[in-house]
């Protein structure tokens, strides 16, 4: 084959987009779609056969989220290239989305030729994150800076978002509840709120969830 074609890999769970971005990737010339999965664990399990140049994951998978899987990858293919796509743009999750690496962060609402476009810059090797996303890590990062989080206090902050109680807060960071709770109490005077739910909310409408 053409070292010029780019095999590709889609990942979403949602069938028809997923078979949508199929034919659309297979409708150019420099493309060959190698495969497509609907979860993190089909996705394991054919890339290695596939061997796929470029990935193309959704955030928000069943079994997983791709930027999880974007690291989980890298260790079975080194020099795949991921592009990861999103139906909402959260500066969180484009920050998991660098934090794992990933080559471009795209959402789901860009036209076509935009998602052609950056998976072509991603095969000349130039890597892309669209505006709007790059607004929104800027937003973030505002945000920080302004309320002081530590980085303990934005953890504690993000299991909050999630919806989970001390103690289950106080499992997953293995902090006990007391500490969990001088954590809480912070946050909301750093948001200037009075209740959990309300510095979940400032945190939303800021930026940093």
């Amino acid at each position: 084959m053409d070292d010029s074609v780019k095999r590709v890999l889609v990942v979403d769970d949602h069938r028809m987009f997923a078979q949508s971005l199929a034919r659309l990737f297979g409708l150019e010339d420099d493309f060959e779609v190698v495969g497509i999965a609907y979860s993190c664990a089909e996705a394991l399990r054919i890339a290695p056969d596939a061997a796929p140049d470029i990935c193309v994951l959704d955030y928000q998978l069943p079994d997983g989220d791709g930027a999880t899987l974007a690291t989980q990858l890298r260790t079975l293919l080194t020099d795949i290239q991921i592009l990861l796509l999103t139906g909402v743009n959260r500066p969180s999750s484009a920050q998991a989305a660098m934090a794992a690496g990933c080559d471009a962060f795209i959402t789901k609402d860009r036209a076509a030729h935009e998602l052609v476009e950056t998976m072509r810059n991603l095969a000349t090797g130039t890597h892309r994150i669209t505006a709007d996303v790059a607004d929104a890590l800027r937003e973030r990062t505002a945000a920080l800076q302004a309320y002081n989080l530590t980085a303990r206090e934005l953890e504690v902050l993000q299991l909050l978002g999630r919806g989970l109680s001390t103690t289950e807060i106080s499992d997953e960071t293995h902090i006990s509840s007391n500490t969990v709770r001088t954590h809480v109490q912070r946050i909301i005077n750093k948001l200037g709120a009075h209740s959990k739910l309300e510095a979940v909310a400032v945190a939303r409408g800021s930026g940093l969830l």
